[in-house]
């Protein structure tokens, strides 16, 4: 194999795995499982009347204040959903349990406890508020930052 296609290989290879993340990443997925409610999780928050988001966050993350950000201006007027940040390393065990592996991961429970989807990576403002529409039932406030 000569340098050239090497160096090819490599372009290829790489770029694949770049449209993979794009493709996958701030994005809503399914849910995990139903099988563990918020309240047997043992987070040491109240669940939200509406609804609960927790976001798995770590220390060198460095787009996870901007997604905490998103989410506390998209709530700001809605009493009913509750907003958590739990520190991934800090918090391992429940990281495990809940099958989250890279950060910032954002997780949607309903008023009951269930979990209904999660975002891996940055998600963008509108699937933020289609999600907590969907899970609601209710209409959010458009804000014109986008």
């Amino acid at each position: 194999m000569n340098h050239w296609q090497l160096v090819l290989s490599v372009l290829l290879v790489s770029s694949a795995f770049g449209l993979f993340l794009q493709f996958t990443r701030g994005k809503l997925t399914k849910k995990y499982s139903n099988e563990i409610s918020f309240d047997q999780l043992k987070v040491g928050h109240e669940l939200g009347k509406k609804a609960t988001i927790l976001q798995f966050k770590t220390e060198y993350c460095s787009i996870c204040p901007g997604v905490k950000r998103q989410i506390n201006e998209l709530i700001k007027n809605d009493k009913g959903i509750s907003f958590y940040e739990i520190d991934a390393v800090e918090r391992i065990e429940l990281a495990k349990k809940l099958h989250v592996k890279s950060s910032p991961t954002v997780l949607f429970f309903n008023e009951s406890g269930l979990e209904e989807g999660r975002i891996i990576g940055a998600p963008k403002r509108d699937q933020l508020r289609n999600t907590l529409e969907k899970i609601t039932t209710i209409k959010m406030e458009k804000t014109n930052a986008n």
